[in-house]
């Protein structure tokens, strides 16, 4: 039934926008403003822009559409670069060079979640689930820092032009394959990487290391390797 709701709503949605075209490969189920007889898609590319649309099903199981919106915000416009996108390059650590592929699965409302895959013809490999979020960063003094890592009041009070950015954190939370040999045999895979990414420019870059052991203690990492991908 779901199936021929949803191929319904796109034959309506197609016949709509006639010549126009739309990418719903990013598309996803909007679950806060969905519902009884009402759906809300997001991610939908259409002229050059981003989407969130409003439906409603009527008795003959058709969609109309009640309203449509677009999705203008930054961190929306950088969910939207990620959504469903592979993106293959390098890991440095331990002066070992891993070919690593990263698959974005999920990333929606900040969250993101994948799967990650190192490999060396001899250093052996790893495929890992990663999930984490992507934080706003603001410039104080020399360095960026985490919105949330900020005092409420000196982050209400900071000027509307401070400089920012968008830090992609995420983490391997579960091992689904892996071996060891050579180098990386006296070292093993640690199961508590961190990975830092910015996108620029078509390239998410950044370091992997580990976390401190405790929240709140210091935000900085140790044993740090670097990462630079491509987005395929």
């Amino acid at each position: 039934m779901f199936k021929k709701i949803i191929l319904t709503f796109l034959l309506l949605w197609s016949a709509a926008i006639q010549a126009i075209d739309v990418d719903f490969s990013k598309s996803f189920v909007v679950p806060e403003t969905s519902g009884n007889n009402r759906l809300t898609i997001g991610g939908i590319d259409a002229i050059g822009s981003t989407y969130k649309v409003d439906f409603n099903l009527r008795e003959d199981l058709t969609l109309a559409i009640i309203g449509a919106q677009e999705q203008l915000s930054v961190s929306e416009q950088l969910e939207q670069k990620l959504r469903n996108t592979t993106w293959k390059g390098t890991y440095v650590i331990n002066n070992i060079t891993f070919q690593t592929e990263l698959k974005l699965i999920v990333v929606q409302d900040g969250y993101v979640g994948g799967e990650i895959t190192h490999t060396s013809t001899s250093d052996g490999h790893l495929i890992s689930r990663v999930t984490g979020d992507i934080v706003t960063q603001f410039k104080i003094g020399n360095d960026f820092i985490d919105e949330d890592r900020i005092d409420p009041e000196v982050l209400a009070n900071l000027s509307p032009d401070t400089e920012n950015r968008q830090l992609i954190r995420i983490k391997r939370m579960r091992a689904l394959e892996f071996s060891v040999s050579g180098t990386n045999a006296l070292l093993g895979w640690s199961a508590n990487r961190e990975y830092r990414l910015i996108l620029e420019d078509n390239v998410l870059s950044g370091i992997v290391g580990i976390p401190n052991d405790l929240y709140g203690k210091n935000d900085a990492t140790t044993d740090n390797g670097s990462v630079s991908l491509v987005k395929q």
